[in-house]
């Protein structure tokens, strides 16, 4: 975990909400984004869903989306307009290692649009790849449009919805799926099941791969673990730079990439990216750093009650996440 002097405290918070922490694992890391609220900052606009409270600031050079939790500003997303199109936090840039699995993707899915700061990234870097991002908050999607550059192009689709129907909905598959949403500070949980993964891999291309963003400290993380594993015939692992987030790689193919098929992608891909591509491959790793005797989250709504149940979560999971206590 990064202290107050680290590099980025705000990305160590959105790591452990992209892991689904408890509240208490939380509390706290509730006073860390109070840093960016010390400082000059200019309110954009401000916006409440029936989903989230959002604020939009900027400071200098950086924009900043805030979801709004009891009091607590976390950020969502951040922009450095003197670096448009650049990944400057340490778990979006290690993300990237899908590529390193699958290299040409032509299909790419966003799970939870935010600001979209990875999805414009890959706009502007693979201008082959069309895109579908879908985030569950139309205000979300407008305030991105509005003041963090997301684009208006066909090749870049946004979509209001929720992710897991829009995946089990979908006509065509993707090569590439990118799981980023939480509602609150929570996962919601119909998004982190066996049935919600096996949902993205019946809508992967035959060497397509799913990227999920897990912090390695929480309780949450061998559960995690364990239902990827569940689903995916191969699964591959990148710690971040810190050390405290894990992206894990679940691939759709029958094969297994090696160890030098990783790097030989890695080689073919660098030119793409602003930062060393090529030294995520040797933070890749085999080995079982979680209690493989966890258990596995499942959901059994009935696919007539699956909307009903997707809207339930998506409003009350601050409070009511059904995650195992173990």
């Amino acid at each position: 975990m990064q202290g107050e002097g680290s590099e980025d405290p705000e990305w160590t918070r959105r790591a452990w909400l992209r892991a689904g922490a408890s509240a208490a694992l939380l509390a706290p890391l509730a006073g860390w984004p109070r840093r960016a609220e010390a400082a000059e900052e200019k309110l954009l606009e401000q916006a409440t869903s029936e989903y989230n409270t959002i604020m939009v600031t900027e400071r200098g050079s950086i924009r900043t989306m805030y979801f709004v939790v009891d009091g607590t500003r976390y950020i969502e997303s951040r922009w450095d307009m003197d670096h448009p199109n650049s990944l400057d936090l340490d778990y979006s840039r290690t993300m990237m290692a899908g590529f390193l699995i699958q290299p040409a993707p032509k299909r790419f899915m966003m799970m939870g649009l935010g600001g979209g700061q990875i999805s414009n990234y890959l706009f502007e870097r693979f201008p082959g790849l069309e895109i579908d991002a879908v985030d569950i908050d139309p205000e979300v999607v407008r305030l991105a449009r509005k003041y963090f550059g997301v684009p208006d192009n066909p090749r870049y689709r946004t979509h209001v919805g929720d992710g897991r129907l829009f995946i089990e909905n979908a006509a065509e598959p993707w090569d590439l799926i990118m799981l980023d949403a939480f509602r609150g500070v929570f996962v919601p949980y119909h998004l982190k099941t066996r049935e919600a993964y096996a949902a993205c891999l019946a809508k992967l291309t035959p060497g397509g791969v799913v990227v999920a963003n897990l912090h390695n400290l929480t309780r949450m993380y061998p559960h995690d673990r364990e239902t990827l594993a569940a689903v995916f015939p191969h699964r591959y692992s990148f710690v971040s730079e810190s050390g405290n987030q894990t992206t894990f790689v679940a691939s759709a193919s029958d094969e297994r990439v090696g160890t030098y098929e990783i790097r030989s992608h890695a080689r073919a891909v660098a030119e793409k990216f602003d930062f060393d591509i090529l030294g995520l491959t040797a933070r890749y790793y085999m080995r079982t750093d979680w209690d493989t005797e966890s258990s596995v989250l499942t959901d059994d709504f009935n696919p007539s009650e699956l909307e009903s149940a997707a809207q339930r979560h998506n409003t009350t999971c601050i409070a009511g996440c059904a995650y195992p206590a173990g």
